[in-house]
């Protein structure tokens, strides 16, 4: 019977299902029992004792057993790793609590990069030094010493990434060789996808658009119920909102408007003449189609589209695991030079080629002539009046103005952000291992090196040489490949170059783990369940995480553990 508690209970924290309810025997956990023991009149006899373990402090306990023993796979895993980096962010749960999470990552002795997310914690106050002392004990209990902390990535917070009394700062002092990065390259792109927002007007009027058109249509069942019924029987093109922490939604969003933009300007008509639709509502709306319906928002979703496309095809690529320093910052550089591509006339044209088949689709209002401006009577030569000429472009040159200055602004806000020192040193160490591997020779005192042997590192470099001769290598991965197809006598040999390659590795560039932690604390802690207790929602956290590690915990190991605390247990269960 125990054993049945105890497998409900993986199942249940596996999948993030709530286990009590607003009764004892009201809960998932009960009826999941009951319901397994329907074929077992025996064991439905010991669910109707008064003692038959299944109490809010048991289940806080299985939890506990479970959580501890993935925490201390996770501690066995990384400790075998020379080096490891860390990545710590906060949010606030549905309860107002903070809640600080925290994430390593290292890469094992296949060389694979694994990143494990540590659990949450409620610090007292979120000062650096509260958050300092969180991280060093975290640390501690999986038995990890500080000194193997060689990279950590945190948010742009002062008291994270402050330069003199930051988390960031208090463990440059405790590993001065440790690397920072100041926002995570996702983060960081999307910052400068946001400062064009605020800063373009083009843009700012553009996404307003769509964010609006989005809640007028969305928030309301009867408005979109007229919206759908405009496809017929075609597929329906459902709107997305668009969401500042969400990296690779906005071209979506703004896809999906154009693709539907006779539909939504139809909808808007209806309900401006709706007079059952309230006053405000309709008031809005007016000034929506009012907007939608001129060739400025048009061109301002297309240039939009066009801009964030790249950008959001880089930040795709930053999301994963393998993600390293150099392709981060080569991948920034790429983007440049695309976006440095599309500041041409020719793209200012085919956008405006663009714009007017939707002004003819659609009926839309053509741009206003832009008219010169009149010399002061001052510094007119005759007294004659002066002729008002109108400007002969058909679509205004600010258009072209605000459309390359977009550009310019998210191409140099794109070199600024990721010209870091941390990530030049990262890069340069990545670099020094491609090189090596390309036959080159490599200044190995540059690389900054202390934990190194730097005569034995440069004769293993040679060495790598010449295992990677004939090959083509051009990034990391294709050297872990030739690693992986050596005997481990010959890898044996190139140990301090893959103390290097792990050392790359472990430097965390994406803080992804700690924002897919936020998502699953939204489910986990609902306004539903926002009495629980910090250690259980933690252990939960950690279960649902790591479902993996959560299937090979040994559960006769665990009731052994479980039935040893106390004698009552002893003498109810016997020995396992």
């Amino acid at each position: 019977m125990l054993e049945l508690v105890f497998s409900s209970v993986r199942f249940l924290g596996r999948q993030g299902l709530p286990l009590r309810g607003a009764a004892n025997r009201d809960g998932v956990l009960w009826q999941l029992v009951v319901e397994r023991l329907r074929a077992d009149p025996d064991l439905q006899n010991w669910m109707k004792r008064r003692d038959n373990w299944m109490s809010g402090s048991i289940q806080n306990e299985v939890l506990e057993l479970f959580a501890h023993d993935i925490q201390r796979k996770i501690g066995a895993k990384a400790s075998e790793s020379p080096f490891f980096g860390l990545t710590a962010d906060g949010t606030t749960d549905v309860s107002g609590k903070e809640q600080f999470s925290c994430s390593i990552q290292f890469a094992d002795d296949n060389l694979e990069v694994q990143n494990f997310f540590l659990g949450f914690y409620n610090a007292p106050d979120t000062t650096a030094e509260m958050l300092f002392l969180c991280i060093k004990d975290v640390l501690v209990r999986l038995n990890l010493p500080l000194e193997k902390l060689k990279g950590y990535c945190f948010d742009g917070a002062s008291n994270m990434s402050g330069r003199f009394k930051g988390v960031q700062a208090r463990l440059k002092e405790t590993c001065p060789d440790s690397l920072f990065v100041h926002h995570c390259a996702n983060h960081s792109l999307d910052l400068v996808l946001q400062e064009v927002a605020k800063e373009v007007r083009l843009v700012a009027d553009t996404l307003n658009f769509v964010r609006e058109v989005t809640v007028v249509i969305n928030d309301s069942a009867k408005r979109k119920t007229l919206y759908q019924s405009l496809f017929g029987c075609g597929e329906v093109i459902n709107l997305l909102a668009l969401c500042p922490t969400r990296w690779c939604v906005r071209v979506v969003a703004l896809s999906r408007l154009l693709a539907c933009y006779g539909e939504m300007l139809q909808t808007f008509r209806t309900l401006e003449s709706d007079r059952i639709v309230k006053g405000e509502t309709r008031a809005k709306v007016a000034g929506l189609l009012k907007k939608g319906t001129t060739t400025r928002t048009v061109f301002g979703l297309f240039a939009c589209v066009t801009m964030f496309t790249p950008c959001e095809s880089v930040a795709r690529s930053l999301q994963g695991t393998k993600v390293t320093a150099l392709g981060s910052m080569e991948a920034a550089k790429l983007l440049c030079q695309r976006l440095n591509t599309l500041r041409q006339d020719d793209t200012f044209a085919d956008l405006v080629a663009k714009t007017k088949q939707y002004t003819e689709r659609y009926n839309l209002k053509p741009p206003h002539p832009v008219r010169t401006s009149k010399t002061p009577a001052r510094f007119r030569h005759t007294a004659e009046e002066e002729e008002r000429e109108l400007e002969n472009e058909e679509y205004p040159s600010l258009w072209k103005r605000e459309l390359f200055e977009a550009l310019d602004l998210v191409r140099t806000e794109v070199e600024r952000r990721f010209d870091q020192e941390g990530l030049r040193v990262a890069a340069g160490r990545e670099q020094a291992v491609l090189q090596a591997a390309q036959g080159k020779r490599v200044d190995v005192g540059s690389l900054e090196l202390t934990s190194f042997s730097r005569e034995q590192l440069s004769l293993e470099l040679d060495i790598l040489s010449d295992v990677c001769r004939g090959r083509e290598v051009k990034t990391i991965q294709d050297v872990l490949a030739i690693l992986h197809t050596l005997q481990p006598q010959s890898r044996s040999m190139l140990s301090e170059a893959e103390r290097l390659i792990k050392l790359c590795l472990a430097l965390p560039i994406s803080v992804a783990a700690s924002e897919r932690s936020f998502s699953a604390l939204r489910r986990l802690k609902t306004w539903l369940r926002n009495t629980i207790k910090q250690e259980r929602l933690t252990h939960l956290a950690i279960m649902n995480a790591h479902s993996d590690l959560l299937d090979e915990c040994d559960v006769s190991t665990l009731l052994k553990e479980f039935i040893s605390r106390t004698t009552e247990r002893r003498s109810t269960f016997g020995t396992v």
